[in-house]
């Protein structure tokens, strides 16, 4: 009788618990005289981890910052009277799990002053197996082979309660889908305890296969007014149509559609529930509620590479007659520092020493989206004009452009494969048209910037399953985007290659309330031939790859990681003996120019052809208001190369680690993000030009330390000898810790 009452005890504490949700740890405060848990350890378990026991039991460690620092964090106490049933929970897992001879044992000893280590001591057995299954009711199912693919429950596996019911609840979804709306399926099994076997049966009661009959619909105005919607538009947005196999999918899908139009306040989609035994048809009710046709909007911000910044949108739901959606949408950036909307460079110090934010950034474009085709496919078309630029780097104008997208959204992610197409030009620093694409004469950098198309094919692929967009905790995120440009897509015969980007992160939960996240991503950009090789083919400026700043690698500035080129404020003329000074006019001087590593210089980042990125980070609560205030311990990995150029070596041994620590704040907005990174590397070397383009029209001289390009002339005429200006400037830099610190601000997690 004991022995009846422990486990009806155990499975009463379970039921609510280790179903087919886990329970959550709850944290135990401490009184007077209580000792605190100070560790939580679990011995011999191999089929389950430690963080999943711990996650479903009461008894928990004191936080991380109280355990390692003992004066702050939270302190968290043993209950005694939790603590036994945590073994019966522990018991009931394993028995659900199959393990119906594991035994758990608890220790616990003395780890401090009024403090305790806990410890389960687990022997797990050999579990009950699986060596019978069989379904039953399945025989008159066309699809039967398919409907039994892929189920957990299976022969040889461990006898798992929690995955025969999720088996049982897929097979009845996957009926559902397939015609069979009043399916029902059941699960019996037989277990053997001495030899270890179980024999599990699920059977399913069909019912008739039906098909979808007649499509009602019901389109209510809004505020009751009549409506604007035809109910063929309804009926066609839905995908549904009379005929076709009952799918409960179809219906939810049907639905999801129908709100994807933003044309619908409400929308439900419900078959009929009247059949009897010998109906084949279910008739379908679409009833809808038309939204407003019209809305607007309009917002101000600031940013410190953007300085004001505004946008407008503008959607008209409603036209062509049917469910398709017009969007239209205007930005404008760099209000105060970019002319004609100038004035407020004070308050936008980086933007004003930008080269590329003297003219305002704008963007103007139409999108009209339509309804759904072949059911899940979303089709929209884009016609723009924009002139948009990168920190530094360079700047975009196009006139003209468009593009034509189809987008598929499943639950879990996205796809997309699209084209695009633009009339533009693009400006870069002659210094990095010189350094990057080779074209150091007048002739080659105005080729670039002329206007020139450029036409783009691209698919993108998503899929995201973190349980949280802004703060996940745990999941992943996977994205790879591919963009290719060429003869066939409309390119001129220069603006033509291969882009492949992919990006993945993870988050892990740990004990403590910490989450452990990781970032990878990868990048390159190849020529017509797609080798991987040695690649030096031009780039188009905004196809090229960059990292550095608040999202990618924390210790350096925006785009800074990777090759780079300098524009010295200064340089000095020396003679071939390396002395100051020296006439240029004179035919008998050899003369130089030449920067020194100390002198004041601005860094414009070239990008690269080849990208990787690795972070880490681990988010801790704070132990003062923790639902509002996070701390971040990370580290970042990655480098930003150009395969082919001379110098270039690929390889782990010349990736940057920047480690560092932050501060998350939550807003109404999101986090708001502080990031403190050490940087321990010198900067990078590369080439030094004076840029004269602004002030006098066009002259580039490099000054790179060891160039032997001589300079002849007099005054204005003076002129340089053509060759490579070699990367030989490395401006100098405080060796101290704090100045080899970066600090970075932004807004939302890093990844």
């Amino acid at each position: 009788m004991a022995g009846w009452r422990r486990r009806a005890v155990a499975w009463m504490v379970a039921a609510g618990c280790f179903g087919p949700c886990r329970l959550v740890a709850q944290a135990v405060s401490c009184g007077t005289g209580d000792l605190e848990v100070a560790a939580l350890a679990f011995q011999g378990n191999l089929a389950f981890s430690g963080t999943v026991l711990a996650d479903g039991i009461s008894t928990t460690p004191s936080s991380w910052a109280r355990r390692t620092f003992r004066v702050i964090g939270q302190r968290r106490c043993v209950d005694r009277a939790r603590l036994p049933l945590d073994v019966l929970r522990l018991l009931v897992w394993y028995r659900n799990h199959g393990y119906i001879a594991a035994t758990v044992d608890t220790s616990v000893t003395l780890a401090g002053p009024k403090a305790v280590a806990i410890r389960f001591a687990i022997h797990e057995g050999d579990p009950v197996l699986v060596d019978s299954l069989v379904f039953a009711g399945l025989e008159a199912v066309p699809e039967r082979g398919a409907l039994l693919r892929g189920l957990p429950t299976a022969v040889a596996k461990p006898f798992d309660k929690y995955a025969n019911e999720e088996t049982r609840a897929t097979l009845a979804r996957r009926l559902h889908n397939g015609g069979y709306p009043d399916a029902e399926v059941f699960v019996g099994y037989d277990t053997h305890r001495g030899t270890r076997r179980a024999a599990v049966q699920f059977t399913a009661t069909t019912g008739p296969r039906v098909h979808l009959g007649v499509l009602t619909t019901d389109v209510r105005g809004l505020a009751g007014a009549a409506p604007a919607m035809d109910s063929a538009v309804v009926r066609r947005t839905t995908g549904l149509r009379s005929g076709d196999l009952y799918s409960l999918e179809a219906l939810e899908r049907g639905k999801r559609a129908l709100y994807q139009t933003e044309a619908f306040s409400q929308a439900t989609v419900t078959p009929d529930s009247g059949l009897s035994a010998s109906d084949t048809l279910v008739h379908v009710t679409l009833a809808v509620t038309e939204g407003f046709r019209r809305s607007s909007r309009l917002g101000v911000g600031y940013g410190t590479l953007d300085c004001v910044r505004a946008n407008s949108d503008f959607t008209q739901n409603g036209v062509l007659g049917g469910a398709a959606r017009l969007d239209v949408r205007a930005r404008v950036s760099k209000i105060g520092v970019g002319a004609p909307l100038t004035g407020l460079e004070s308050l936008c110090p980086q933007a004003k020493a930008d080269a590329y934010s003297k003219d305002i950034n704008y963007s103007v474009g139409a999108t009209l989206t339509q309804p759904p085709v072949f059911r899940t496919i979303v089709p929209s078309i884009t016609m723009y004009s924009e002139r948009r630029s990168e920190y530094n780097a360079y700047l975009r104008t196009a006139p003209a452009g468009g593009s034509a997208q189809f987008a598929r959204a499943t639950a879990t992610g996205m796809q997309t494969a699209g084209y695009s197409i633009e009339y533009g030009r693009t400006e870069a620093q002659p210094a990095l048209l010189c350094a990057v694409f080779n074209a150091c004469m007048e002739a080659d950098r105005e080729a670039f910037g002329r206007l020139q198309r450029l036409g783009v094919a691209s698919v993108s692929w998503s899929r995201e399953s973190a349980d949280n967009p802004s703060n996940p905790t745990r999941g992943s995120v996977l994205r790879v985007d591919v963009r290719t440009a060429g003869g066939w897509t409309g390119s001129d015969s220069h603006l033509r290659f291969t882009k492949a980007l992919g990006d993945a992160s993870f988050y892990l939960p740990l004990p403590g309330s910490v989450v452990l996240a990781a970032r990878v991503r990868v990048g390159a950009v190849v020529g017509s031939t797609l080798s991987l090789g040695s690649d030096a083919a031009y780039v188009p400026p905004q196809e090229r790859l960059f990292a550095g700043g608040p999202t990618t690698v924390r210790g350096f500035r925006q785009n800074e990681l990777g090759p780079v080129v300098y524009i010295p404020t200064s340089y000095d003329t020396v003679r071939a003996d390396g002395r100051r000074g020296g006439n240029p006019a004179n035919p008998a001087d050899t003369v130089y120019f030449r920067a020194h590593s100390d002198s004041g210089q601005r860094t414009i980042p070239t990008g690269g052809n080849t990208l990787f990125v690795a972070m880490l980070e681990a988010r801790l609560p704070s132990p003062v208001l923790p639902e509002l205030l996070q701390f971040a311990a990370f580290a970042d990995v990655g480098e930003v190369w150009n395969r082919g150029a001379a110098g270039t070596s690929l390889g782990f041994n010349s990736l940057m680690v920047t480690p560092g620590i932050g501060v998350r704040v939550q807003t109404l907005i999101g986090f708001v993000r502080l990031d403190w990174a050490y940087n321990p590397y010198q900067r990078p070397a590369g080439s030094a030009y004076f840029d004269t383009s602004v002030a006098s029209g066009g002259a580039l001289f490099c000054v790179s330390p060891e160039n032997t390009l001589r300079v002849t002339g007099t005054g204005g005429a003076v002129q340089q000898t053509a060759g490579a200006c070699p990367a030989t400037f490395r401006p100098s830099r405080s060796s101290t810790f704090l100045g080899r610190t970066n600090l970075s601000f932004s807004i939302g997690q890093a990844f």
